[in-house]
């Protein structure tokens, strides 16, 4: 990597002599002006990865952007080799709607040490947001800026960043009341330590902004860039220019709609950006093997919750696959196993992959046996002459995270737990060996939601091969007995990278397995009808159509 490429990457000719603010401030200025914080190239079918020479090849050699684990990333190496005393720190983002702080660490910046004084630079965080220049770490401060006012401050330890913001005027009035237009005057940024950190703690945020339905960077395409005095910001198919302090004290922010055609222009004439791919799993689907079988599946558990939310608000659950997909694809709900492996079984056996359904009985620990009847949907996919379970529709802490090897009384390992599957004559069992679990809030030590036992029974089923026909019968009764959990608790949960996130009832519960010495960690929270929809909005992607109910019952149900 020449460092020299990168300074002809941002135009940037003069001095660096002199390790001082000046010249910090030089480079920070020239890499925001050149260098856009965009997710484009990621929708486009580019996998961000954290490895420095990845980031060079892609922001220096390929004229591409990012966000703030490339960018700052290259930054952290050109300062570190220029000599600047620079180190790594993480942050957790602002999340405006739920009113929180991410509870992960998902936002890279760094610290810069001149002559004895601590500064704060980030070139990661784009838009009307941006710092134009090194903020001195000092707390309490108010630091003017072109874009706006910055204020850190420190309590306890945790520093915080915030912005005060002027007014703006918009003379498009149709876009008085744009969701692109930042409305609040008092803006929080993110938190932060001075925790030093390397570029490895960023890896399974890395992956969650990737590839969690959760993730803002999934939900629409953005790119901006700073100018000498504005910002351009392009949002989906709207592009705005945001002029600072244009005049008495006020930012002229101007709208324009795009079409597909003007998009790849602006990308081009406004950003330097151009692009290779149409925006649009990404990854390749050529070969039917184990590695392609569990990228998709992976994919799958963590962007469709296991859920029965629009049930319990009115909409029936047909079996037939133009609902499933409609109701999965089109409308992004989720679903339970009936839904979501069906789906799956379509997808795999359009691809080409062997895939057979199974139907399990499902183990009631409260009557410590299987049910009676065949009410689970999984399958069987075939690779090269080896078997294999797949099933994506157990949810919670029960959810398999890879295909299991259909070879009995093998301890297979895997995030959540240790998964075994057994035969006894011609019957399987999939059981579960649990972790140790540990819950800070002692109100919920007793809660019912809590699983117990370290060693579980999940399911058995047989190696017959079932169609969907074959489970009428239990979808009709799934949704409409007393007896069925399914009408006596609402329920939704989505995978992460490290967890669970599970909602029953009134209660939000995120499960981080293994957090330390073979322990996960189950934090609780109890939310009122209000905070359930921003919940189901902001964490499981749901958004509902007709007010939920939130059902606690008294059939048995964990997490």
């Amino acid at each position: 990597m020449d460092i020299e490429a990168y300074f002809e990457r941002i135009g940037y000719k003069n001095s660096r002599n002199k390790l001082d603010l000046e010249t910090l401030t030089d480079i920070f200025q020239h890499h925001i002006r050149a260098i856009p914080f965009e997710n484009i190239h990621m929708l486009c079918g580019e996998t961000v990865r954290l490895d420095l020479e990845t980031a060079f090849d892609q922001v220096v050699r390929k004229k591409h952007g990012g966000w703030c684990l490339q960018v700052n990333h290259l930054l952290y190496w050109v300062l570190t080799t220029m000599g600047f005393d620079t180190t790594m720190l993480g942050g957790c983002v602002y999340n405006i709607t739920a009113d929180r702080y991410s509870n992960s660490m998902i936002h890279l910046l760094l610290k810069v040490t001149i002559d004895g004084t601590n500064y704060i630079v980030d070139a990661g965080f784009g838009r009307s947001y941006q710092m134009w220049q090194p903020l001195e770490l000092i707390s309490g401060k108010d630091q003017p800026q072109v874009p706006c006012i910055f204020c850190l401050t420190e309590e306890n330890g945790i520093w915080y960043l915030d912005q005060i913001r002027i007014e703006q005027y918009v003379p498009n009035q149709h876009f008085l009341n744009s969701n692109h237009l930042e409305k609040r005057k008092y803006q929080k940024l993110f938190s932060f330590t001075l925790e030093p950190r390397t570029i490895k703690d960023f890896e399974s945020a890395n992956a969650f902004l990737q590839a969690s339905t959760a993730s803002e960077f999934l939900k629409e395409s953005f790119c901006s860039l700073q100018t000498l005095d504005g910002v351009y910001c392009l949002l989906g198919f709207t592009l705005a220019y945001r002029k600072f302090n244009y005049k008495d004290n006020m930012d002229l922010v101007e709208f324009k709609t795009l079409n597909e055609e003007e998009i790849e222009e602006e990308l081009k004439n406004t950003f330097n950006i151009s692009l290779e791919k149409k925006i649009g799993y990404k990854n390749s689907r050529n070969k039917l093997d184990l590695e392609t079988l569990t990228d998709i599946f992976q994919h799958h558990i963590r962007a469709i919750p296991f859920e029965n939310i629009h049930m319990l608000c009115g909409e029936t659950v047909r079996l037939d696959l133009e609902t499933a997909f409609d109701q999965v694809v089109r409308k992004k709900h989720g679903g339970w196993c009936l839904q979501v492996n069906h789906l799956l079984y379509w997808v795999l056996t359009t691809m080409g992959f062997d895939t057979t359904m199974l139907g399990g009985c499902v183990y009631n620990i409260t009557a410590d046996r299987y049910s009676n009847s065949m009410i689970h949907l999984l399958l069987k996919v075939t690779i090269d002459g080896t078997n294999y379970i797949v099933d994506a529709g157990f949810g919670r802490s029960y959810q398999m995270w890879q295909p299991l090897e259909l070879i009995s009384g093998k301890d297979q390992p895997q995030v959540p737990c240790i998964f075994r599957l057994t035969e006894e004559n011609g019957i399987w069992y999939l059981d579960q060996i649990r972790r140790e679990q540990y819950v800070p809030n002692q109100h919920f030590l007793n809660s019912d939601l809590l699983e117990k036992g370290k060693y579980r029974k999940i399911y058995s089923f047989t190696l017959e091969p079932r169609t969907i026909e074959d489970f009428q019968d239990m979808n009709t009764f799934l949704q409409t007995s007393p007896a069925s959990v399914f009408t006596s608790k609402s329920f939704c949960s989505l995978q992460t990278f490290e967890g669970v996130h599970c909602l029953v009832g009134f209660t939000l519960t995120y499960r981080k397995f293994n957090y330390k010495d073979n322990m996960d960690l189950v934090e609780f929270k109890t939310l009122n009808e209000e905070e359930i929809e921003e919940e189901l909005k902001n964490t499981f992607n749901i958004s509902l159509e007709k007010k939920l109910m939130p059902k606690h019952g008294d059939r048995f149900f964990t997490i």
